[in-house]
């Protein structure tokens, strides 16, 4: 009886053998790349982040335009409520600030700086400081110094009333590479000219 050459059958094991090793991961890649079990998932891994951002950024945008308007409805009111009188004191003055305090609700007043100056325009239209006076318990302008004041507000024999108020605003968020205090924190400035409406001027008899 004739014995099979089993060489052979070795040599054709040991070949299918090797390319079994290499069928099996591309077998696993294909089938990975016709997968599509998983795709919500990674797709909302990706743009989960970019649209958090997102969202921060609009709400911080919302919140600084917020905090401004507080910062100009302030400062008018200021200025409109000491142009009613026809004389202030600095204790009159100084209720400006709790004034201020009252409109920024529900957002916090950081670092407030309010500044009132009584402003009298003379017959040849030059505006002058009259009287300031400053939270910061300075007089913040020298009497008779000069004051820019907006050309439809230069009437001749006018007395107005000029409020600056800033605050700062700290942002809620900010790139950490950039977390210097210029970057968090930012200041919002406002200026109103308010006419007197009583009498030709406002006189302070303190300031």
């Amino acid at each position: 009886m004739t014995r099979p050459d089993t060489s052979d059958r070795r040599k054709g094991t040991g070949l299918n053998g090797r390319l079994a090793v290499f069928a099996r991961p591309a077998a696993l890649l294909r089938r990975l790349m016709r997968e599509r079990d998983g795709i919500g998932g990674v797709e909302f891994a990706l743009l989960a982040p970019v649209l958090i951002v997102l969202y921060l950024c609009a709400f911080e945008l919302m919140t600084g335009f917020s905090v401004s308007k507080k910062v100009s409805m302030a400062a008018s009111t200021v200025a409109d409520l000491v142009s009613r009188t026809d004389k202030v004191s600095k204790t009159d003055l100084e209720g400006m600030i709790d004034v201020t305090n009252a409109v920024f609700p529900p957002y916090g007043v950081d670092n407030l700086s309010l500044r009132i100056t009584g402003v009298t325009v003379d017959a040849a239209r030059q505006a002058k400081v009259a009287w300031s006076w400053s939270n910061s318990g300075a007089a913040p302008y020298a009497v008779g110094s000069t004051v820019d004041v907006p050309d439809d507000m230069r009437g001749e024999e006018t007395f107005l009333i000029r409020s600056e108020l800033s605050v700062d605003h700290e942002l809620l968020m900010y790139l950490p590479a950039l977390s210097g205090s210029q970057i968090k924190e930012i200041t919002i400035r406002r200026e109103f000219f308010f006419r007197q409406r009583i009498n030709t001027n406002i006189t302070c008899t303190d300031c």
